[in-house]
């Protein structure tokens, strides 16, 4: 996992990007690392404040949603995780996952040169081709706020044989047609995320449910998933006020998503 020095991603070069007054204003960076969501948690359990940035060139244990995989090329994209504080519901980091997602998609269309939209709930996609997935996972401590740790895969470099076969994918590289300067990336998606994050604590998900409604990939189209041992089947109508994924069930009624994976058909 060799990764040539004039390409890492360091600290200070991340610094002179940010626009941000808390995000990433704490950076801890690794040339080669497991895995960033790991890393922060140690972190955010030994006390670091909320912003605290994990980065690393390189991992060999990247994970997504339901224990996928997160397989990047070493030095072509944005393996990072940030430290954040939650004093809300545990089940409000849905909509902490829904609004970053959208952040992604609003930030990244605009170096992709493309239209992003989001798969919910915690996927940046071009039409069928994945271009970032978020992870958020949970520390709990009695008495405390929760720590929630925000990982995010991105794809800015890779090239379509950088990818495994049959995997949907594609970069920011591929769609804009030339390479593109990771820390500048980074420090627009940090600000991004920092600005609608505010927008989240002080309205809640409710009165931005209608812009992510706007980038729902899914929206319309007919979903399948599997809830409490049973099948079901539908179209994807949009989120609810609390961001769970509302579906008309084929033969009628209507059921709220929250946790379940959901599987789009052709």
């Amino acid at each position: 996992m060799t990764v040539d020095p004039e390409e890492r991603l360091l600290p200070e070069r991340i610094r002179e990007m940010l626009p941000t007054a808390r995000l990433g204003r704490r950076i801890y960076y690794w040339p080669e690392t497991g895995s960033t969501n790991d890393v922060a948690m140690e972190l955010a359990r030994a006390g670091e404040p909320e912003g605290t940035l994990v980065v690393t060139d390189a991992q060999r244990r990247g994970r997504g949603r339901a224990g996928h995989a997160w397989i990047s090329a070493p030095g072509r994209d944005l393996l990072v995780s940030l430290v954040l504080r939650h004093e809300g519901e545990p089940a409000e980091a849905l909509a902490l996952t829904l609004v970053v997602s959208l952040a992604l998609a609003t930030v990244l269309s605009r170096h992709a040169d493309a239209r992003l939209e989001v798969k919910w709930p915690n996927d940046v996609v071009c039409g069928r081709g994945k271009v970032a997935g978020i992870l958020a996972e949970a520390i709990h401590r009695r008495g405390e706020p929760a720590s929630i740790v925000l990982g995010m895969g991105i794809d800015v470099n890779s090239e379509a044989a950088d990818f495994p076969a049959g995997v949907p994918a594609v970069s920011l590289r591929m769609l804009r047609g030339e390479r593109l300067d990771r820390a500048t990336v980074l420090g627009d998606v940090l600000g991004g995320v920092e600005t609608w994050l505010e927008r989240l604590r002080q309205d809640g998900f409710g009165p931005l449910a209608g812009a992510y409604d706007a980038r729902l990939a899914v929206r319309g189209r007919r979903v399948r998933v599997r809830r409490g041992g049973r099948k079901l089947a539908g179209v994807a109508l949009g989120v609810a006020e609390d961001g769970g994924l509302r579906v008309g069930l084929d033969g009628g009624g209507t059921v709220v998503l929250r946790a379940e994976t959901i599987e789009v058909e052709p």
